[in-house]
């Protein structure tokens, strides 16, 4: 199977899951996202970033509000203009969004759709860099115990994940339901370090 074909079967096998199980393991798999972020050291301020779910993806909202409880700064993926991705070599940027300010964020409301920096006021939603990031949560399609991950086929975060910090913590999360066998790669597929389901 490709991974167009795979990427179809493992979405139909997630959208068949229940709604009330759906936000069970969603709940979960935050609970056990927040008991790593209560290893990390908490003694500087800190930035998370999250993704605002789509469809049938697990929600990390209850994670991004506990860390935000802790004190620490979320930050959002903003995709960017052709133009904009271009110039810079990525897709996607991180901004970050004060708790009480998500539903103004166009790029949450909106998570597929592109923005060019003047569509976003940047003094209100800040661009993230990379390198400062301490930890990241990272939707995905399907994945393997080898830690291979299928995203949605745009290479967004594969890009984005390799100008990280050594130290930033990368966590997949998805339900049990999106493991399979064997994740067919690339070369420029990142396998996930954690992954987390439930």
């Amino acid at each position: 199977m490709d991974k167009a074909e795979l990427r179809r079967a493992v979405i139909a096998r997630r959208d068949a899951l229940d709604l009330d199980l759906r936000a069970a393991k969603s709940a979960d798999i935050c609970a056990r996202l927040v008991e790593l972020l209560g290893r990390l050291d908490a003694a500087a301020p800190r930035t998370v970033a999250v993704y605002a779910a789509m469809g049938s993806e697990a929600d990390p909202a209850a994670f991004a509000a506990a860390a935000a409880a802790r004190g620490w700064r979320a930050a959002y993926p903003c995709m960017l203009s052709a133009a904009e991705a271009a110039a810079c070599g990525q897709r996607i940027c991180m901004r970050a969004v004060a708790a009480d300010d998500a539903s103004a964020a166009p790029f949450i409301t909106h998570p597929t759709r592109t923005f060019a920096a003047a569509d976003i006021g940047s003094n209100r939603f800040p661009i993230v860099p990379a390198e400062a990031l301490d930890m990241i949560v990272v939707p995905l399609v399907a994945f393997d115990q080898t830690g291979a991950r299928l995203g949605y086929g745009g290479g967004c975060y594969d890009r984005y994940l390799s100008m990280l910090s050594p130290a930033c913590q990368i966590v997949g999360i998805a339900f049990d339901e999106q493991r399979i066998d064997h994740v067919p790669t690339d070369v420029h597929d990142l396998p996930l370090p954690n992954i987390v389901s439930a």
